[in-house]
């Protein structure tokens, strides 16, 4: 018989693991972040709901003139901060805030395809 105290934490460990597992099951979190470069926001990033076993996702990434792409020739960090308090039902609706707020802004939508044994 295995001792309680050992049980319990191959439970934790467990746990942890599947929560991890789904973690990492996606890229990017629905809903709202912000783009943060040297301490200014440069841009705002919008994932739709979707289901958890979604094989397929949209990024829709609005940029600001402002945002620099990192690359060879300069480094820079980019922070994602959530943003739980902005959130949109649609594309449209996305667009239309984000074109009338930062008309010189400019739209990128990503695909993200998931490489897991369930995904076609």
């Amino acid at each position: 018989m295995i001792p309680r105290t050992t049980a319990l934490a191959l439970t934790v460990i467990a746990l942890i693991s599947a929560l991890v597992a789904f973690n990492a099951a996606a890229q990017v979190d629905p809903g709202m972040k912000i783009l943060i470069q040297v301490d200014s926001q440069v841009g705002v990033l919008w994932v739709p709901e979707r289901l958890p076993e979604a094989c397929e996702y949209q990024e829709h990434w609005y940029l600001f003139p402002e945002y620099r792409y990192p690359g060879d020739e300069h480094a820079i960090d980019t922070v994602i901060r959530p943003e739980p308090d902005l959130g949109f039902d649609n594309l449209e609706e996305f667009l239309a805030v984000m074109e009338s707020e930062y008309p010189d802004g400019r739209h990128i939508t990503t695909i993200a395809i998931e490489h897991r044994e369930d995904c076609p």
